[in-house]
């Protein structure tokens, strides 16, 4: 073989090492999910800054600008369980990457509705697709970190994983009130696809495939019928409430039903018999509600009570959102000290209240 092949033949092996160096480096998957991670955090408080905008150019209720938001959180809750196993049946990296690609040209698509079709009804259906895609990002990120790091450092990545998605979550409300004061609410959706891109590139480079789980191929179609009949009619519940009556058959039959399907799933589920789980996840779903909740409600307070601009919106609620970014590594260090109990305590407690 001449020289020239030979150099040809070393520059491929060359290469090709090279990718396998990338391909399953921790540092860099780190960086691959916190991108696609990324986008889900920003998408769920940028928009709260852009809901009034939204409300005003597309005519629509209070009602309507509820599902905006809470069609997107209860797609994205609903779905997690599901995905997660397909991700065990297909692979993470397969589920993660169409996640990403889901989620952008959706995100597009939603801008695209709200500034031609103007109809806030496509617009919410848009939103509960993005919620299913934002599914695929969340528990298969969780798996491609699991599969990648040793168990003595994954404590310790995930704390970093969550510093990004707390400083999506804070400088969401800023970006988006930027976005809408100087550009209109629709660029707070296609913010997301440049991210996107970034982000799948990065993943097709970087990332690994897992390996298939042993219990890939069971569904769980009672425990998932469960929880989604259990959520709708417990979000369902709380936003036709006002209109109903709080006091009324129709509210009270719905609130009924959530808090009868919560029970059979949690009594079908064997993982709700350890208590540090059930502990956990309780305390994560009131951290979720308040968090969201409050700051759903507190941008309508500042921008139509108090006449701030969405810039300005998003400044006063960044103290809310802006600890998360110095508390997910902080917790992550402690985790791998003391064990979760310590920062649950400290993190559950709250100073009292001030007028």
């Amino acid at each position: 073989m001449s020289d020239t092949g030979l150099s040809t033949l070393a520059a491929r092996d060359s290469e090709s090492t090279a990718r396998r160096g990338l391909r399953g480096h921790p540092a860099l998957t780190l960086i691959a999910v916190a991108l696609g991670v990324m986008m889900v955090a920003l998408d769920g408080t940028i928009v709260a800054v852009a809901n009034p905008q939204i409300q005003d150019r597309l005519h629509a209720s209070l009602a309507d600008i509820q599902w905006v938001t809470n069609g997107y959180l209860l797609a994205l809750a609903v779905t997690l369980i599901t995905v997660g196993k397909f991700g065990d049946r297909f692979g993470h990296r397969k589920v993660f990457l169409t996640g990403v690609v889901g989620f952008g040209l959706t995100s597009a698509a939603i801008g695209v509705a709200g500034a031609f079709a103007g109809s806030i009804g496509l617009v919410i259906g848009l939103r509960v697709l993005l919620g299913i895609f934002g599914a695929m990002l969340q528990p298969t990120a969780l798996a491609l970190l699991r599969e990648t790091f040793p168990v003595e450092k994954l404590n310790g990545a995930i704390g970093v994983w969550g510093a990004v998605i707390g400083a999506s979550t804070a400088a969401g409300p800023i970006i988006g009130g930027l976005l809408v004061q100087h550009i209109s609410w629709e660029a707070c959706f296609y913010v997301n696809v440049p991210v996107g891109l970034i982000a799948l590139v990065v993943g097709l480079t970087v990332l690994r495939e897992t390996p298939q789980s042993s219990a890939a191929r069971s569904f769980d179609v009672p425990g998932i019928a469960l929880l989604s009949t259990a959520l709708f009619s417990l979000v369902w519940g709380l936003i036709k409430g006002s209109s109903y009556g709080w006091g009324s058959a129709r509210t009270i039959a719905f609130f009924a039903v959530a808090v009868v399907a919560f029970a059979l799933f949690v009594g079908q589920q064997r993982l709700f018999r350890s208590v540090s789980l059930s502990a956990g996840t309780a305390l994560v779903i009131m951290l979720m509600f308040a968090l969201f909740g409050a700051m759903f409600f507190m941008t309508f307070y500042l921008e139509n009570v108090h006449r701030l601009d969405p810039v300005q919106t998003g400044l006063w609620l960044l103290p809310m959102t802006g600890m998360l970014i110095v508390g997910s590594p902080i917790a992550g260090l402690v985790l791998n000290k003391t064990g979760p109990r310590i920062p649950l305590a400290v993190g559950g407690r709250r100073s009292p209240a001030r007028g």
